[in-house]
């Protein structure tokens, strides 16, 4: 019965204080026998799993240190102390009253070391160097996300730097201070990226690690950038930090004529041209918000996004329904490498845009996105259908068959643009606008109106406009109804022109027969 009641205690974990030795001490950094006063450590050997870390101290010369932690697969974490004499030191750990066998460690005034992440294993100091939760490098976001080559630094970014060996605080830490209080270095360090020094904004100890925040410099190369750190004379290991660049916004269009740069309406579609906008493609993104990591901003609402051309670099998005008629809003573009500048956005009632064709043979022809009433019949010249690779006598195909043809004087024709003001439930000026995201009612059930009618002409002669609101199924994309006039002589290149009250028109072509 004895023996089977100590089996048991042994299997629970409980062990006599004549159990705990050590094997090795290294620290925290870079597992190494590099320690200063305040530096973290992992101290090996064999510990009771049941050991709070009040149970062990651990003394270093004649100074008592913290312990933080105590690991089941043998070892303690703890901190040198601060008041550790410098030069050689005896250090061992007292638990239940018994000591263990001494270890000698070098204590220097500094051991700067970057915390790394990722341990390697050694065989006198347990399975694994436990470093796997650690990283070197975070970003300002709250979440300390690691920085590495999908979020790299970016010029001019916050980043948080963790160390450990940067020596004693100012106040200094006692036994008094409250745990996980941030203490600043009374050494303030220096830090260097390619080269360049960087600007340290924030440094000091919490919790027996070290944090240095610093600024990246607005120069700081593209690629993989060497770090490192100086204090009181010493210098720290040598890590690389992937450097992105951030996107840039060079220029912002209407999405359907490609004119009116810098001026948009809520509610129509623009396009974003810059740099910098990632390496993937989505053509059919909507109504997310994020593709591939790159999103956009207009006056803090996050646009719809309808196609990402990263190569371009091309970002078709939804001016967001939420934002005012006028005024001045921010756009920024956010990519997995950080966030573009502000680009400044002037909102308008209504920017009008048509939707429209370049002939393959004839550059300078911008034949509008116009069909034929309830038909896919587009109204252009049959060359210009050729060039496409589209049939030309629309007339012996069905109505749902996409085809090129001049239409005929007197028809009536569907007309696709963006950018034509607000659009509600019958056009009622006090009913509210579909939110972004949200598509008309693909069958037709309720009709997005404009609230302002449009002025159409077609040759030179007003068109009576039938209908002038959101296309069914879509947002962003206006279709507006009218009848040819007449009177209008055929051609290849008839001027199609749509221009919203108080505002700019925009011109496209038809062909007549």
């Amino acid at each position: 019965m004895k023996l089977f009641a100590a089996v048991c205690l042994l299997s629970a974990g409980v062990l006599s204080a004549q159990n705990v030795t050590i094997s090795s001490v290294v620290a925290v950094g870079l597992g190494d026998a590099s320690f200063s006063p305040g530096s973290e450590v992992y101290i090996y050997g064999s510990f009771p799993r049941n050991a709070l870390p009040g149970d062990i101290t651990m003394t270093v010369g004649d100074a008592i240190g913290t312990v933080r932690a105590v690991n089941s697969i043998g070892y303690v974490t703890a901190v040198i102390p601060f008041s550790a004499p410098l030069g050689l030191n005896a250090l061992f750990l007292t638990y239940k009253g018994a000591n263990t066998s001494a270890v000698g460690v070098l204590v220097k005034p500094y051991s700067p070391e970057f915390v790394t992440a990722q341990g390697a294993p050694v065989s006198d100091r347990g399975p694994v160097f436990p470093l796997a939760n650690y990283y070197p490098l975070t970003h300002n976001d709250g979440n300390r996300t690691p920085v590495t080559p999908a979020t790299p630094a970016i010029p001019g970014e916050l980043l948080l730097a963790t160390l450990t060996g940067l020596g004693p605080t100012d106040p200094p830490i006692t036994a008094n201070t409250t745990p996980g209080t941030f203490s600043p270095l009374a050494t303030v360090p220096t830090m260097t990226l390619s080269g360049k020094s960087v600007n340290v904004t924030r440094q000091g100890n919490i919790a027996g690690l070290n944090e240095v925040d610093f600024v990246v410099p607005q120069d700081a190369p593209p690629n993989l950038d060497p770090l490192t750190l100086s204090i009181g004379g010493f210098i720290s290991n040598t890590i690389m930090v992937p450097v992105g660049t951030q996107p840039d916004i060079t220029q912002v269009l209407n999405g359907a004529s490609f004119r009116s740069s810098g001026t948009v309406s809520a509610g129509s579609i623009v396009s974003i041209f810059g740099e910098k906008f990632g390496t993937g493609n989505n053509l059919s993104a909507f109504p997310a918000t994020s593709v591939n990591g790159v999103s956009a901003v207009i006056g803090g609402f996050q646009a719809p996004i309808f196609a990402l051309v990263a190569p371009v670099p091309q970002i078709n998005v939804l001016v967001p329904t939420e934002l005012p008629e006028t005024g001045t809003v921010n756009l920024t573009v956010q990519s997995p490498s950080g966030a573009s500048l502000p680009f400044p956005l002037t909102l308008a009632p209504a920017v009008p845009g048509i939707f429209f064709y370049t002939d393959p043979t004839l550059a300078s022809r911008r034949n509008a996105v116009a069909v034929e009433a309830n038909t896919a019949w587009l109204a252009m010249p049959t060359s210009m259908a050729a060039a496409m690779g589209l049939p030309q006598n629309c007339n012996a195909l069905s109505a749902a068959t996409l085809c090129g043809q001049p239409v005929h004087a007197g028809a009536y024709l569907q007309i696709y643009a963006t950018g034509l003001g607000k659009a509600t439930s019958n056009g009622t000026p006090t009913a509210p606008v579909l939110p972004s995201g949200t598509p008309a009612p693909a069958n037709g059930s309720l009709l997005y109106t404009t609230v302002a009618t449009p002025t159409v002409t077609i040759g030179g002669f007003d068109a009576p406009v039938l209908f002038s609101g959101i296309a069914p199924g879509y947002q962003g994309l206006y279709q507006v109804d009218v009848q040819i006039p007449l009177a209008i002589a055929p051609g290849s290149d008839v001027p199609l022109q749509i221009m919203m009250p108080g505002g700019v028109p925009d011109t496209a072509t038809i062909a007549i027969q």
